[in-house]
């Protein structure tokens, strides 16, 4: 109660207090991807466009993804990263498979946030394939 307290009199979310200090500094880093022109990175159940493709050394990974997988077998063993991952459906209908969950459908504006390491995998259900944005952070 003490250090809910403290971070409410701080005007600050109570888990900033226990982040190590930062003597980080805006670099000033910026990139655009117009439209279509990320860099194409094709698997057999996904067309992946990377986006911000010319920042390295980035803390996140956005791609939009075109999800041209119709069935959970189109996957010989589930997806695995490290890191965690945040989902959102652009147009279509997907069903979100999760190693520890039922599966869930989604349509546009649906969102999910996960743990990367949880097997997962992602099938469009509608008649054209379903479009949605990823970010994966390390």
């Amino acid at each position: 109660q003490v250090v809910q307290k403290l971070a409410s009199g701080l005007n600050i979310d109570m888990p900033q207090l226990f982040e190590a200090a930062s003597d980080e500094r805006s670099t000033g880093r910026r990139d655009i991807t117009r439209a279509g022109e990320g860099r194409p990175h094709p698997t057999p159940t996904y067309e992946h466009e990377m986006l911000a493709p010319a920042l390295t050394n980035k803390r996140m990974l956005p791609y939009k993804t075109t999800v041209r997988a119709r069935s959970f077998d189109a996957y010989p063993e589930w997806i695995r990263h490290r890191g965690e991952e945040f989902l959102l459906v652009l147009s279509g209908e997907v069903r979100f498979f999760t190693e520890f969950y039922e599966p869930v459908d989604l349509g546009p504006g649906d969102s999910s946030y996960y743990d990367g390491s949880m097997g997962h995998a992602l099938i469009s259900l509608s008649e054209e394939d379903a479009q949605v944005l990823w970010v994966t952070a390390a």
